[in-house]
Parts: structure tokens; sequence; C-alpha cells
């Protein structure tokens, strides 16, 4: 059995790793929103070509 320091520990470890994923997450999530979206234009054939 883990001692109580130990628990601890691994406790403050696993918030740790959380923290940085939500921050991880959030970063990469406001790096897409703040690019400028693009409409994506519809391929079209050209008619005049036969």
């Amino acid at each position: 059995m883990l001692t109580a320091p130990a628990l601890t520990l691994l406790f403050l470890i696993i918030v740790i790793c959380l923290s940085a994923a939500f921050v991880w997450m959030f970063w990469e999530i406001e790096q897409r929103m703040s690019k400028p979206h693009r409409m994506a234009k519809p391929y079209r054939k050209n008619d005049s070509i036969k």
C-alpha cells in the first residue's frame, strides 16, 4: 500500500498532468479560432471545354 506522502505526490502529478492537458487543449482551440477562415469554393467543371 502507498504511504500518505506517496499518495499526495501521485495526486499532485495527476493534477499537474491534467492541468497541462487542458492548457494545451485551450491553446490549440485558440490557435484555430484566431486563423482567418477561408470559404472553400465548390469545384465546378468548365462547361466551355468539350
